[in-house]
């Protein structure tokens, strides 16, 4: 009998860590959601695509409430505009320089970076 207690209380501890790993392990998952979304023009040197440094990039939910700003901000001088959210999402983007607009759309990925070019003319 003695055995048999000693035995059940071995399979209830291992069970218990097991089960303690991966709970701990779900929670650490990442998923966060990263955007990095380039913007061209071709108005340069024969319909080569240029990185646009200084365009202003918005992005806007498509859900309801449609058209509300969820992330707004500037290319650097590579024509990069990066953010990150914490949930998956589809996203309107609306780029502008100067008299120059572009728009497209990007889907996120959890735990993943989500990559867009944008053409501005």
């Amino acid at each position: 009998m003695k055995k048999i207690i000693t035995y059940s209380f071995f399979l209830a501890a291992i069970l218990f860590f097991v089960l303690l790993c991966g709970t701990q392990s779900s929670c650490t998952k990442n998923t966060t959601c990263n955007v990095d979304i380039l913007i061209v023009d071709t108005t340069g040197f024969s319909g080569i695509q240029t990185p646009v440094a200084g365009a202003t990039v918005k992005l806007y939910a498509n859900i309801n409430p449609p058209g509300q700003i969820q992330a707004t901000g500037t290319t650097d001088n590579t024509g990069h505009f990066q953010y990150s959210f914490p949930n998956p999402a589809i996203f309107d983007i609306q780029a502008t320089k100067g008299s120059m607009t572009g728009s497209g759309l990007i889907q996120l990925i959890v735990g993943g970076t989500a990559t867009q070019t944008v053409l501005i003319k």
